[in-house]
């Protein structure tokens, strides 16, 4: 004979749960046969024909728990077929030690990616986290605003070789280019000497401008290098409308612009309900694409986005060539970004436009008229590289 613990227990197969709240029906059985602890038929009386209701056991001499998987009416008695519930039985020693659980219900790890349900090509889920031009710049590409950039010959000890470069606004600009050739008199000629005329056939001042680079910042803010009201150009001296500065070292021509995007989220990962699920914030189900022109569209890795809060962007600019750095690193609600040795993208691009300098001389009215036309095109067509 051997005593057993009786319950009415539903549960999951895959459950470690024991049927520690409920009052068993404890009865004597019989083993009429060879038995394995782990498999076993045993035999009751339960004076009834009807069915036995029990569905679970324990049986404290063999120190195990088990499923009742069937009961036989044999010869007036009852005999129930009992396999071992191994989950329960061994609770005690799985919970001690170190296993990897596919699937859990009271704890979960949401990085892993949980393949079990279906996924579905509708409805999907587009998300955008976008800055303007004139967030990032502080200059907006459509308007008549940005800084020019212009590399002249002259006689300054201030310049970087024998070029120096000032950085002034569109306007200072067009005002500096309608002085150099609306008239002659800058060039300190008597006309007694040679007529005014014949002054603007010889006298190009434009062969002493090398470059002119159009760049999204903003000149009122712009405060690098010496504040200067006059550029020296050639052998002359022009004084300007406004202030420009003069890029005089090599830290003064180069500026850093940074900022920073929120990383959009899958929606079926936002909230509590949505703790376990933050896996489909990567790959195969999540896809990130980062758009900055005039740099380009780059695919992100996920993997690099999973569990950040902030896409970090950072652009190192030379004000002398118009090449830039582009360097993106991300960071937590409350991290830090590490640009440097840890981005997540690097990649080099070009941000200053150049602006077309005829090198002949030229009517003035009509210079004035091209420059504004050029100016006009040329914020236009930049609009489209640095307005995403």
């Amino acid at each position: 004979m051997i005593s057993c613990k009786l319950y009415i227990f539903p549960k999951r197969r895959n459950s470690t749960k024991q049927p520690t709240n409920i009052t068993p029906y404890e009865l004597d059985g019989e083993i009429k046969q060879t038995f394995s602890p782990l498999s076993l038929a045993i035999t009751f009386n339960f004076g009834s024909i009807n069915p036995p209701p029990y569905n679970y056991a324990r049986i404290d001499a063999l120190d195990r728990y088990y499923f009742i998987e069937n009961w036989t009416y044999v010869g007036g008695l009852w005999v129930g077929s009992f396999t071992t519930d191994v989950l329960a039985t061994f609770k005690t020693q799985i919970g001690n030690s170190e296993q990897f659980v596919t699937r859990a219900y009271s704890r979960y790890d949401a990085s892993i990616i949980d393949t079990t349900y279906l996924s579905k090509t509708e409805d999907i889920d587009r998300q955008y986290s976008t800055l303007t031009p004139m967030d990032f710049w502080g200059a907006d590409p459509l308007a008549d605003n940005g800084m020019i950039v212009v590399g002249v010959i002259g006689a300054s000890s201030n310049g970087l070789g024998p070029t120096s470069y000032y950085a002034m606004s569109l306007p200072v600009f067009n005002s500096l280019m309608t002085q150099m050739l609306s008239n002659i008199s800058w060039a300190g000629i008597s006309v007694t000497e040679i007529s005014a005329e014949l002054q603007k056939a010889l006298i190009n001042p434009i062969q002493y401008i090398v470059s002119a680079k159009w760049y999204p910042i903003n000149a009122a803010s712009f405060n690098q290098g010496a504040a200067v009201t006059a550029v020296q150009l050639g052998y002359w001296s022009f004084t300007l409308s406004g202030t420009a500065h003069l890029l005089s070292t090599v830290a003064s021509s180069w500026v850093i612009r940074q900022s920073e995007l929120s990383i959009p989220k899958s929606s079926q990962t936002l909230g509590n309900a949505g703790a376990r699920l933050q896996y489909l914030n990567l790959s195969p189900f999540a896809e990130y694409t980062f758009k900055f022109l005039p740099f380009g569209v780059f695919p992100l890795d996920s993997t690099d986005l999973f569990g950040m809060s902030y896409l970090g962007i950072r652009v190192s600019a030379n004000l002398i060539s118009g090449d830039a750095v582009l360097a993106l690193a991300v960071k937590s609600a409350t991290g830090t970004y590490f640009f440097d040795n840890k981005p997540i993208l690097v990649t080099q691009g070009q941000i200053g436009v150049d602006i077309p300098l005829a090198q002949i001389t030229i009517d003035a009215q009509k210079w004035k008229n091209g420059l504004a036309s050029a100016g006009a095109s040329v914020v236009s067509g930049v609009a489209s590289m640095l307005g995403g």
